[in-house]
């Protein structure tokens, strides 16, 4: 038996050989299909929701009807305990108002036009690309959130994705896709743009970046998906948040956790990390989402240093989200030469200059950067012309930064990984709301162009993966880039 068993174990490379030949094979008709069902499907679908809400909500519009998500109300029920109040005492101080008045008031007041009166701004959900710089956090413990938010705006497509509603509508009503874990399948949460202000007007906990929306309304799914109410989201862990918006594999290591006893008490650069990923029984039947979340020790060995950061500068190659916090550090009031303490920050960037090893970090608040070696004002960067031309630092107030790995290990003590899954599907259309009329036309055309001639429908057909486990930096290579 053992040696039938032995004799049928290399027909799987075969198959998957054979597989992949036939992908190679029957490309052009895989990219042709692809960029059809991406792009000019992607455009029509655009045009056709653009009349369907303009036929089906228009009057609601014209009569001053709005989208109101009675799951969701506007007064403290959606929002639990804040700043230690809760209750209807809570609907003295807070206002509940739709985006776009947000955004109107707070925009700067444009010309008189030919009639005579000003143009009110309007919102939008996307403005350009979706970038770190968007994400500003409010008076609310989810760093947790806004650091994943952060990881995956610099991946294009990748926040797009979530949302099943590409645009900013008058009606209000927006769809989002988010994972469930627990039950391992993807929901849908609808939701609509009333938000929680406070004396001065502004959202009093995630704030919109100019006419940006999607902030804002993402976090409020979450809040509606993890249990109907803003409270809910004071702290988490990151790759919860990673997991619930790709669905993607996630995982966590820790600098000198208990179970390595051979680096314990030694200094931080003497120890290991050590990989812990998550794991759910069965939920209860009225479990919300994130409900009997734990952790578990992985199989593998510690990882050192010089592995540790050769798995992160090869994870972000990949197209993978890793975040940065220093658990068990104290609270976010507190800091340590300008690093919070117990706070989530995105891992943007990993370089090696001049024999050093660098990290860039994002702080979600979008302030309050490293003001130690290597942070914006350090004299570092005017000392070694060669490191600061490598890393194509520009010194910029937007709580982003660069540490060396030193540091990073003695301020840091975990790290956050979601190993995200590449290909076709990560591959959106970018309708372009700043042009109503032929957005999705130019969006169409843009996109066409990168996927043919930047090669970026190839990368999906040849290098996509799909992640099930962590695993380890190949050595000597340095591997397609999906």
């Amino acid at each position: 038996m053992a040696k039938k068993q032995a004799a049928s174990q290399p027909e799987e490379p075969r198959f998957c050989s054979c597989k992949c030949w036939a992908k190679y094979i029957f490309s052009p008709f895989i990219l042709l299909w692809q960029a059809f069902r991406i792009y000019v499907l992607g455009c029509f679908t655009a045009y056709a929701e653009r009349v369907g809400r303009g036929v089906f909500c228009g009057l609601c519009v014209c009569c001053n009807c709005t989208f109101n998500d009675k799951r969701f109300p506007h007064d403290h029920r959606s929002i639990g305990t804040f700043k230690g109040r809760a209750g209807p005492e809570l609907d003295k101080d807070i206002q509940w108002r739709r985006i776009g008045d947000i955004v109107a008031a707070a925009a700067p007041q444009p010309k008189k036009g030919p009639s005579g009166k000003k143009p009110k701004s309007a919102a939008r959900l996307f403005a350009d690309d979706v970038e770190p710089a968007d994400i500003c956090q409010g008076q609310l413990g989810d760093c947790w959130l806004m650091s994943a938010l952060a990881c995956l705006a610099c991946q294009p497509g990748a926040i797009q994705q979530v949302f099943q509603t590409k645009e900013w509508t008058m009606y209000g009503r927006y769809k989002l896709r988010l994972y469930d874990g627990n039950r391992k399948k993807w929901s849908t949460v609808t939701i609509d743009d009333y938000l929680p202000c406070g004396a001065d007007g502004q959202p009093i906990f995630a704030k919109p970046n100019g006419d940006e929306a999607w902030v804002v309304l993402l976090e409020k799914a979450v809040a509606k998906f993890m249990g109907g109410k803003y409270e809910c989201l004071d702290g988490n862990l990151m790759i919860k948040a990673l997991e619930m918006l790709t669905g993607d594999f996630v995982c966590m290591f820790r600098l000198g956790d208990v179970r390595d006893s051979t680096s314990r008490g030694k200094p931080r650069t003497q120890q290991a990390w050590t990989r812990l990923e998550l794991s759910r029984g069965p939920p209860p039947k009225d479990a919300q989402p994130g409900d009997d979340l734990r952790l578990v020790y992985a199989k593998d060995k510690p990882f050192d240093h010089d592995l540790m950061f050769r798995s992160i500068k090869w994870e972000l190659r990949q197209g993978s989200t890793i975040g940065a916090s220093n658990a068990g550090g104290g609270n976010d009031t507190q800091n340590v030469r300008g690093i919070v303490q117990g706070h989530a920050y995105a891992l943007i960037r990993a370089e090696e200059a001049e024999d050093k090893k660098f990290l860039r970090l994002r702080n979600p608040w979008g302030n309050f950067e490293w003001t130690g070696p290597w942070g914006d004002t350090s004299p570092l960067w005017d000392q070694n012309p060669k490191v600061k031309a490598a890393l194509d630092f520009k010194p910029v107030d937007d709580g982003s930064f660069w540490m060396e790995w030193t540091d990073f290990v003695n301020h840091f003590n975990t790290l956050e990984f979601c190993c995200r899954s590449t290909g076709f599907d990560h591959v959106v259309i970018n309708i372009h709301e700043e042009h109503p009329v032929c957005g999705p036309c130019w969006g169409c055309l843009e996109g066409c162009f990168r996927y043919w001639l930047c090669c970026l429908g190839c990368k999906a057909l040849c290098c996509g993966r799909k992640v099930v486990k962590f695993e380890r930096p190949p050595q000597g290579c340095c591997g397609c880039i999906g």
